[in-house]
């Protein structure tokens, strides 16, 4: 199989199913675009702004525009903030041109983070491996519920996230273009807004699981190998010194000692509530890529085990080392939330639309298995809010236009799962699974 990538279009030269062709996309990143923005622009007036963390950002903004301080600014109760401030930067850019915060304005940051990474991913892998893998990728990171619950996961968190996907990204072309020659100012940067979004571990992670790779490659020696981490790493705390510097002019240097005290709270505190043992985080992963992770489980019945091929080279082998260093580094931190792996999602899902190919190819049944089963569980969903009162214990769904779409949307994919089931193209069950995982979350994002 092979794909010719021109600018936005796809030429398919050659495709080991003939069925595939009818998911020939013309489009497929504006086809991405689309989908990401359908997926969470529309219900960003339905959020809450009372929840903790969207209530103090919505508090901190406001008090940026009403008091013109962008560094300290005072809230209402003469509380002083010294909080890492990009999150509030951008909402407070958002909210200028109306005058005040709003529910789309606390949002739109994390919204946008969210189109971004899954849309730099497609980009990102399209160009590097098949393009049907990096597509399904893309797919699964919009649908998996990781990344879904937007409305339960701090923007501060997705712009982490995105900052340091995007920074891994760019440090990845650089050393495959030009061989790790200059300094990519692009990168300093973006390490510089991962700073000042959730503190130094916006620098530390990346360059950490940068410089492993560039040590398991093999290709530069190891005075090379620190210098270009040193470098990188010195122009990227640039920026952020000048907003130490500023809160140290302002708070005098108990407030700076105090702000840098922070830099490491959610990494290394043991006194908070959400300290976990190591293999929590491997219960989150597998929560944050529901339902996807239940295909997977489904496929390992009845499969011989083969050792398995690892990469030892190219951007899957690249993908396979931010993973696990990124797994270690957050198992290994007492503070475990399922928000802090937004990282990893890219570097996984190409493995995992990797495999689920390979099952749909040839292993059938359990990809028609999977397809009945949920389709299933969604028909049972479906019928439950229509029953009569008696029958479903008072729950009431008010059926406005919105919810209307979205319920008939649902519906229509799941008759396209059941009717794709009763043909042998397994690929279209697939790619129907997806398409009514997509309406589920759509429902999911209006009823809550």
């Amino acid at each position: 199989m092979h794909f010719c990538i021109f600018g936005d279009k796809i030429q398919i030269s050659y495709m080991r199913t003939p069925t595939l062709q009818y998911l020939y996309l013309q489009k497929p990143i504006s086809m991405i675009l689309f989908i990401c923005i359908i997926s969470v622009l529309p219900w960003l007036d339905l959020s809450d702004l009372s929840q903790p963390d969207t209530s103090e950002t919505a508090a901190i903004a406001t008090a940026m525009l009403e008091s013109g301080d962008w560094v300290m600014p005072p809230l209402a109760d003469g509380q002083i903030v010294h909080e890492h401030p990009m999150l509030y930067w951008l909402v407070s850019l958002g909210s200028m041109w109306q005058g005040y915060v709003s529910h789309l304005t606390v949002y739109l940051p994390g919204a946008l983070a969210f189109i971004v990474i899954v849309t730099c991913t497609l980009i990102f892998f399209g160009r590097r491996i098949k393009f049907h893998e990096a597509f399904i990728a893309s797919l699964f990171l919009v649908t998996c519920t990781g990344m879904q619950s937007i409305f339960l996961i701090n923007s501060g968190d997705l712009l982490f996230a995105t900052f340091i996907i995007l920074s891994l990204i760019r440090l990845y072309r650089w050393e495959e273009k030009m061989e790790l020659k200059g300094l990519p100012i692009e990168v300093s940067f973006l390490l510089s807004c991962a700073i000042l979004t959730k503190g130094l571990m916006g620098v530390i992670l990346p360059l950490l699981a940068f410089g492993i790779y560039l040590f398991l490659l093999k290709k530069y020696d190891k005075l090379t190998l620190c210098k270009t981490l040193l470098y990188i790493g010195v122009s990227a705390l640039f920026i952020p010194a000048l907003w130490y510097i500023t809160v140290w002019k302002q708070g005098g240097t108990d407030l700076l000692l105090d702000t840098l005290g922070t830099e490491f709270y959610y990494f290394w505190n043991t006194d908070n509530g959400g300290a976990h043992n190591c293999f929590y985080v491997l219960a989150l992963l597998g929560l944050g890529f529901m339902p996807w992770i239940v295909f997977l489980a489904f496929s390992l019945f009845g499969m011989e085990y083969r050792k398995p091929e690892l990469p030892r080279s190219g951007v899957k082998f690249f993908s396979l080392v931010v993973f696990v260093v990124l797994l270690i580094a957050y198992a290994v931190m007492p503070v475990k939330r399922s928000s802090f792996l937004l990282p990893l999602y890219p570097f996984i899902t190409i493995f995992l639309a990797e495999y689920a190919l390979y099952v749909t190819e040839y292993r059938t049944l359990c990809t028609r298995f999977f397809a009945g089963f949920l389709s299933t569980i969604v028909l049972l969903g479906l019928i439950f809010p229509v029953l009569p009162p008696e029958w479903n214990g008072g729950f009431m769904v008010e059926f406005n236009t919105r919810m209307a779409l979205v319920f008939g949307f649902a519906s229509v994919m799941l008759a396209v799962v059941y009717y794709q089931m009763l043909k042998r193209i397994n690929i279209k069950i697939l790619y129907a699974t997806i398409a009514l995982t997509y309406s589920v979350n759509l429902l999911l994002n209006v009823l809550f």
